[in-house]
């Protein structure tokens, strides 16, 4: 007898159409659709690449975009400006804000809050700076312990790696009754 060829067809969920094709996108496996381009596999995974396309289509650098969006969703404050940091020319990543109305002091206060917290054991501790550039800002950064001019490419790299931390932790703080009160 003739084989018949007994895999399962992969359907979108999106479309339900069958031109599901694994792809691997930002160094993770998951399946796109060839028609409407929906993304299944690990949720997580698909996160992060939905993630990374919004970035790009902002003009973010993908690493640091899912913190400027914990950011902004605290109420009365807004994003300005962000940079991920860049090794090789020793500048580290920072994320300025401002505020939106007269009174952002408690989604300061908890975001301060939230950072002290999250530095506890941590080799790399984020500050956050204020001052006046037409209007007043505040600028997420990390904190060194030594002279600016001697940052290393490590230190750089560190504190980027610290982004996540930093994000996972604000994300899990702002679900707390203290940061609700």
């Amino acid at each position: 007898g003739a084989l018949v060829d007994c895999a399962p067809m992969v359907v979108c969920f999106e479309c339900g159409g069958d031109a599901v094709a694994a792809v691997r996108l930002e160094g993770v496996a998951l399946d796109e659709c060839g028609l409407c381009g929906a993304l299944s596999g690990d949720d997580a995974a698909g996160t992060r690449v939905l993630l990374a396309r919004e970035a790009r289509e902002h003009g973010i650098d993908p690493g640091i975009y899912p913190l400027v969006v914990a950011l902004n969703s605290i109420p009365e404050l807004q994003v300005v400006m962000c940079d991920a940091g860049d090794p090789a020319g020793q500048t580290w990543p920072f994320v300025q804000f401002a505020p939106t109305s007269d009174m952002p002091w408690r989604g300061i206060e908890n975001l301060v809050k939230s950072l002290a917290l999250s530095a506890r054991g941590e080799d790399v501790h984020w500050v956050i700076e204020v001052e006046y550039q037409s209007r007043l800002v505040l600028t997420l950064k990390p904190r060194f312990h030594r002279d600016v001019s001697a940052i290393t490419s490590e230190d750089v790299e560190a504190a980027q790696s610290s982004l996540e931390r930093v994000r996972v932790n604000l994300e899990a703080h702002m679900r707390l009754s203290w940061w609700r009160r």
